[in-house]
């Protein structure tokens, strides 16, 4: 009986702790997401000290939440977001247009796609 109350425990905290960072995860993209947009919208007016403000407000979130990610996700996709933050910040600082938008898009696609392996779907899971 023990062993069945034990089981029954385990699986309630393995799925309690699953749809927390399901959430977590859900909410940091679109927050992220909405930032990122912003940027995109700067960068296409050619407001170029305005996106590099708002750039460098998304860095200061996703160094706040890249903390979680590493322990939820997986390195690579991380590591590909924050080579492109980085591209994104070398493009505003030249004002390059079409490599900044460019890289803005890329960006927003590498996020969306997190949002999309993390749903709880039944080609995610198999």
């Amino acid at each position: 009986m023990r062993t069945h109350i034990t089981v029954v425990i385990i699986l309630i905290l393995l799925l309690g702790g699953s749809l927390v960072s399901y959430e977590f995860i859900q909410r940091t993209t679109q927050s992220l997401d909405s930032q990122i947009s912003t940027v995109e919208q700067s960068i296409s007016g050619q407001q170029w000290a305005m996106a590099q403000n708002k750039l460098k407000e998304t860095q200061q979130r996703w160094d706040k939440n890249k903390i979680w990610w590493t322990i939820l996700l997986d390195h690579q996709e991380i590591d590909k977001i924050d080579f492109s933050l980085s591209r994104l910040d070398k493009y505003l600082v030249t004002q390059n247009l079409p490599l900044s938008l460019g890289e803005v898009s890329t960006l927003e696609l590498l996020i969306s796609h997190i949002s999309e392996t993390e749903k709880f779907t039944l080609e995610n899971i198999l």
